[in-house]
């Protein structure tokens, strides 16, 4: 999985561009600790071209969720196609991370 970062009225967006597993997570991983540590701490992660999900990757996500709480910060999603946002719930993910349908919806958010 490759990811595309750019900031969009102060939120730091993330576009993933394959499936959300281990090894790319690690990777991520270290770069939303960057970000964080940078004080960005408005996240979004952009899940349209996301088409799998394993649970390890899920695993690292949400312990980067975690962290960035800890830090008064936040990771939301948008764009997450049926198939993902099928196993986010199955998995019960879908309850911790708030999830909007497009990218400008979840940006609008962190301001409210």
């Amino acid at each position: 999985m490759a990811y595309r970062s750019r900031t969009k009225m102060g939120v730091e967006v993330l576009r993933f561009q394959g499936d959300l597993n281990a090894s790319e997570m690690i990777k991520v991983k270290d770069r939303l600790t960057r970000l964080v540590n940078k004080n960005h701490k408005k996240l979004l992660l952009d899940l349209s071209r996301t088409r799998r999900v394993e649970l390890a990757g899920l695993g690292i996500l949400v312990d980067r969720l975690m962290k960035v709480r800890a830090q008064k910060g936040e990771i939301k999603l948008c764009n997450i196609r049926p198939e993902v946002e099928k196993t986010f719930r199955m998995i019960g993910v879908g309850d911790l991370m708030e999830s909007f349908h497009s990218e400008e919806e979840a940006i609008r958010s962190f301001a409210a």
